[in-house]
């Protein structure tokens, strides 16, 4: 008992003398990790809570501040999507995301990281607020001209395609400007699930049914990311989702190679339902 209780002693005084340097190094690993330890689509709450507290001590350092705070608002950022909490808090979980990222930026605009991550949170902090109120406010310009600055095109693209033209109000989003930049998203990057997703959303909209299933399939071909395995999880969900509305509606529409594409995405849906059973 006196040597375990000692060992504990001797970590503790190891993490209370780390270096910000150290602590960096802590956070970044839990952030690699952090689907480990997941339920479902759901994050572990307590690797959240040592890459928020490690961040925040690896910011008191000059030296890493930039990295600290990326870290940081990307942090904040998936634990708003993906870590469980009280849905009755979720507008101050929000509001936090909002000023950590705003705070970021300003500080660091030419980080595209920490850009992406302050669009990400411009476009759904004005959604989930009246939207007169946010177009009066200028939310949607101030995603277009961060998204811009950064070259995100994913976000750029997005913004264009979903936010509706109101007179006066919001004269530019354009369906064209959209399809410019979600292509070039998914030229750029061809990792991220979600530049298929968002894409084959916009070739839906389109009435483009067949090139939006052969994104979807392209898509779902990808795999997951070692890296980034909650968020590629989600975005196969939403090609799997978009894919059922497409078969149901439009069957009639796809291509033979498309029909036969759609029979081996319901076998694999079937196959991941039956397995969810088995481990519950």
């Amino acid at each position: 008992m006196r040597i375990t209780s000692k060992i504990i002693f001797a970590l503790l005084l190891v993490v209370s003398f780390a270096s910000a340097n150290d602590y960096l190094h802590l956070a970044d690993s839990c952030y690699a990790a952090r689907a480990l330890r997941a339920n479902g689509d759901k994050a572990d709450a307590k690797n959240a809570k040592i890459m928020k507290e490690a961040y925040r001590k690896a910011m008191e350092d000059s030296t890493v501040l930039e990295a600290a705070t990326e870290g940081y608002v990307k942090t904040l950022y998936f634990c708003f999507r993906f870590v469980q909490f009280d849905e009755k808090k979720r507008q101050l979980h929000l509001d936090t995301l909002m000023d950590a990222s705003k705070s970021a930026y300003e500080k660091f605009p030419k980080n595209k990281e920490i850009a992406h991550v302050y669009a990400s949170t411009l476009s759904m902090w004005g959604s989930e607020r009246n939207v007169i109120s946010s177009l009066k406010e200028g939310i949607a310009g101030k995603v277009r001209d961060v998204a811009t600055a950064a070259e995100d095109w994913q976000i750029l693209g997005r913004a264009h395609f979903v936010l509706p033209y109101v007179p006066l109000l919001l004269s530019w989003p354009d369906e064209k400007l959209a399809d410019k930049y979600l292509t070039l998203a998914l030229e750029k990057n061809q990792k991220d699930i979600y530049n298929y997703y968002f894409l084959a959303d916009l070739r839906y909209d389109q009435d483009r049914y067949d090139d939006a299933m052969e994104l979807i399939v392209r898509g779902l071909d990808a795999g997951v990311r070692d890296g980034y395995i909650l968020e590629d999880k989600r975005a196969r969900w939403h090609l799997k989702e978009l894919w059922k509305i497409i078969y149901r509606k439009h069957k009639d529409k796809l291509s033979l190679k498309h029909l036969e594409d759609s029979e081996q995405i319901k076998k694999a849906i079937e196959a991941q339902r039956k397995a969810n059973n088995k481990k519950k």
